[in-house]
């Protein structure tokens, strides 16, 4: 594993070999880093080194000043003690000199160190039972990465409140939680339910789904539907499935604008939620494909999401790629220098045609497996999330498998069995994301629900970890320039570096957070410090897997880099002296190894 790489100085004096592995950098000469320039040919990749001078955090080379006392107590935001029993976050001061990080992160990192560290986030869908601000921070405190708004349900006026109080606890608790709007796509749904949260179908009920408005309260066992045309367009047999196939209706008649169904599988009526219909074991998706991607609706809460600033849009029922270029146009002239995400939802036949060009063209893909096993036969919906969640990687598009991983914990406190392996299933497919939905916006057991994600990805990592299962996929370029084809190598390089020496933690400097990107796309061993001077990259960071994004403000100079993050991480009790790690920038096309001092 440790071949020897040659090592030089700046001038043509050959300084003595230094042989990369684990054992002989664990104990450095009096240089402990060496620098890999990357003077890149494709046709025969080639690392050269050079020597630098020691990186020494309290030398007098280094300008920056230890902001964190033995306490805590820090201009770089950090915890003081108020008691024996409690702590206090102090907010970090933009001096220059400060390092933002999660704070449950931070606890990991002290508690069990690199290796244990999550991979995989956390999304959580905010909901009634969980929109209080001590609710988000308990889900915060759980390891919530990203929190979901589904415009489907609420009003703007609420899903602002949900916004201000997520921003309110990344400035006072130091969390750096993102945001996604989740929009309603415009396919057939259900109404509001007359205003109850939920109805619950029975087996042998009648009940009837309209498309009349109704001025007073809706009659007992009557649904409204947002499609005028769905009385013609149902036939008597036909299937009527409710939100998946969660609930199963049969078409007995029609009376005008009202359809008789009888209910053949019960189960729980979600208010707004999505309908389909069978004929003769085929889905009838000749109306719904007639339907705009994004409807009247839509484009009002797009301009709310634009407006509020959130960090991802999931675009519900994506046909093709060139809705999502459209939207991106629009985003850009509606807020020039805007950098909202957008994420594609794979939930239908059209999006499985055009699987590939609406993922290139999106920032990310959502599996909504819900809405897609409505529209496939169920048996297909494994190879088809495991096709998508691959081709993400394969094209460096973060991924998120949602639905009803943890259905059951809507109403009991425990999962069943099946569920934790469905979990553990995406966990092993490296998947950047596993989100909740009903289990955390209105389910009884929402912090519990949390909890076994996060357990469960923790143990799935460990065991891949242990087992080397190191695995073997291509990963094609997706880069369209030269430039970006010498930063995919250098990733390729450093990942494969990382495994091979067992380097504590890779660190990457990146304004953009592209390099940080491509690192999470090889899915190394060790985890990824991310650092990046702007606080809407470092939240959208927050979604792709094995990277920890902190804030800090760097120079083109690495090595004042490095001396600098050096300082703040140790006065932290971040990293120690003598941990291995990898450094590289978008900045300079290089792979720095070297201990900490």
């Amino acid at each position: 594993m440790a071949q020897s790489l040659q090592l030089f100085t700046s001038s043509t004096t050959r300084s003595p070999p230094i042989s990369l592995s684990k054992h002989s950098l664990s104990k450095p000469p009096s240089s402990s880093t060496a620098t890999f320039r990357l003077p890149v040919s494709f046709n025969q990749f080639s690392i050269r080194a050079s020597s630098s001078p020691d990186l020494n955090p309290l030398s007098s080379a280094s300008t920056s000043q230890v902001l964190v006392s033995e306490n805590g107590s820090s201009s770089g935001g950090g915890f003081v003690s108020t008691s024996a029993t409690t702590r206090e976050f102090v907010p970090a001061v933009s001096d220059g000199s400060s390092i933002d990080v999660d704070t449950v992160t931070e606890a990991e990192l002290k508690e069990n160190g690199f290796r244990s560290t999550r991979r995989t986030k956390l999304v959580c869908t905010i909901g009634p039972v969980t929109c209080g601000f001590e609710q988000l921070e308990a889900l915060a405190v759980g390891g919530m990465n990203v929190a979901r708004i589904n415009m489907c349900h609420g009003t703007r006026e609420w899903h602002r409140m949900v916004i201000e109080r997520v921003r309110r606890l990344n400035e006072e608790k130091g969390y750096a939680v993102a945001i996604m709007m989740d929009t309603e796509g415009s396919e057939i749904h259900m109404g509001d339910l007359g205003g109850a949260s939920s109805a619950k179908a029975e087996d042998g009920e009648i009940w009837t789904f309209s498309v009349r408005a109704f001025d007073s309260t809706l009659p007992e066992r009557t649904i409204n539907v947002n499609y005028e045309g769905f009385a013609e367009d149902v036939r008597v047999g036909d299937d009527l499935l409710v939100d998946g196939g969660m609930v199963r209706f049969e078409v007995i008649e029609k009376i005008g604008p009202d359809v008789k169904c009888l209910c053949t599988d019960p189960g729980l009526l979600l208010p707004r939620a999505n309908l389909t219909f069978w004929r003769d074991g085929h889905l009838v998706r000749e109306r719904n494909a007639m339907l705009p991607t994004i409807s009247s609706k839509d484009w009002l809460d797009i301009d709310f999401g634009i407006s509020e600033g959130v960090d991802f849009l999931a675009i519900s029922f994506v046909k093709s790629a060139e809705v999502i270029k459209h939207l991106k146009s629009y985003i850009a002239a509606r807020s020039r220098g805007s950098d909202i995400s957008i994420i594609a939802k794979i939930e239908s036949l059209d999006s499985l045609k055009n699987l590939e060009e609406i993922i290139v063209a999106s920032d990310g893909a959502m599996v909504a497996r819900g809405d897609l096993g409505a529209q496939i036969p169920l048996e297909q919906v494994p190879s088809v999330q495991q096709k998508v969640v691959q081709l993400c990687r394969r094209l460096n598009k973060p991924v998120i498998v949602a639905s009803q991983l943890l259905e059951s914990m809507i109403e009991y406190p425990t999962p069943t069995r099946a569920e934790v392996a469905d979990v553990s299933e995406a966990v092993r497919q490296r998947a950047d994301a596993l989100m909740l939905s009903g289990e955390s916006a209105m389910g009884q057991f929402p912090e519990k629900a949390l909890t076994v994600l996060r357990s469960v990805s923790l143990r799935i990592e460990k065991w891949w970890r242990d087992e080397k299962r190191h695995e073997a996929m291509e990963l094609p370029e997706v880069g369209s320039s030269y430039s970006d084809s010498i930063l995919e190598e250098i990733c390729n390089s450093t990942a494969k570096m990382a495994n091979n020496l067992e380097v504590d933690a890779i660190f990457v400097y990146t304004k953009t957070g592209h390099m940080a990107s491509l690192l999470s796309r090889c899915r190394p061993d060790c985890p990824i410090f991310a650092f990046t001077s702007t606080t809407s990259v470092r939240r959208r960071l927050n979604l792709q897997w094995g990277l920890i994004p902190f804030r800090l403000s760097f120079s083109d100079d690495m090595e004042n880099n490095l001396n600098k993050t050096f300082m703040l991480l140790k006065a932290r009790n971040l990293i120690k002296s003598g941990d291995l790690v990898l450094a590289v920038s978008d900045m300079l096309q290089s792979i720095q190894v070297m201990n900490v001092p």
